[in-house]
């Protein structure tokens, strides 16, 4: 990026480096380097436009989304629709290719992790930890960033490759109610984190769009409304059942904020969660 476009605060750690990057909403340009350019958004919620093998691409970009990653030697050009607070993770490429030789796929790619915006809870989880050790200045949060350097590639590696054969295309139209249960379990357990119809249809190795239609056959809604219904029936229960603030119980349910909550909630409620709260009140 060109240096009076950013306002950086670097911070080193011998595997990995952390950059905190102030991006604006402009048209954005990354340099060629010998790194792998990782960015994790922390604030703000903007559309990306991004060029792939000179075709443009387009999709929203949200805190805890890993924005797609940057190839050593490579350009990037990309447009963002509003400020954003990215964590940018650079791997030097030697690293990384150390990482994959020695976990036994010394020639993987990262595919569809170059091509596109993705979801890791764990991997943002981890990077951010090791941001915090890696200021520390010590011996031991240089020890956990480095350590930390061989699990991220290990796992960006875990989700290009995955662990599964491809999905497989069926024809049947409707999902069993064992599947459907499974899926309602699956979708509970992670409401927090922002699942994608794509990892849904993993589980249970179906075709992304396949899974979409016969899902909706089988419920009467897409994936994406289901999960709504969810979130909405667990944050009107966390709102009789709890003193939480709002703004946590947006969190917990899987919301970005709570302002993503009230208007989701007015428009399949009729009322904001406040209100809702205070009108189920004894």
């Amino acid at each position: 990026m060109a240096p009076q476009e950013l306002h950086v605060q670097a911070r080193t750690a011998p595997a990995l480096s952390f950059d905190d990057v102030q991006l604006p909403a402009d048209e954005l340009h990354d340099a060629p380097s010998a790194d792998y350019k990782i960015c994790l958004v922390l604030q703000g919620e903007a559309r990306l436009s991004y060029r792939v093998d000179d075709r443009w691409h387009s999709q929203w970009l949200r805190p805890g989304m890993f924005a797609p990653i940057t190839p050593p030697h490579s350009a990037a050009t990309l447009r963002l629709s509003q400020a954003q607070r990215h964590l940018m993770i650079s791997v030097d490429e030697h690293v990384f290719a150390q990482v994959a030789a020695e976990a036994g796929c010394p020639n993987a790619q990262l595919g569809a992790l170059l091509e596109g915006a993705f979801n890791d809870a764990f991997l943002g989880q981890l990077c951010r930890r090791a941001w915090a050790e890696s200021s520390e200045g010590d011996a031991l949060g240089e020890r956990f960033a480095g350590s930390a350097a061989t699990a991220l590639v290990c796992g960006l590696l875990r989700g290009a490759i995955g662990s599964r054969p491809r999905a497989r295309t069926v024809t049947r139209q409707h999902l069993s109610p064992v599947a459907l249960s499974r899926i309602r379990e699956r979708c509970l357990s992670t409401l927090p984190q922002h699942l994608s119809v794509a990892e849904l249809a993993a589980a249970e190795d179906i075709e992304p769009r396949q899974f979409s239609r016969a899902f909706k056959a089988s419920t009467g809604q897409t994936p994406q409304q289901y999960l709504i219904s969810l979130r909405m029936q667990r944050a009107r229960e966390l709102l009789l059942d709890s003193q939480q603030p709002i703004a946590d119980i947006a969190l917990a349910c899987g919301f970005y904020d709570q302002s993503h909550l009230t208007t989701a909630f007015a428009r399949l409620v009729g009322v904001s969660p406040s209100r809702y709260r205070r009108r189920s009140s004894p």
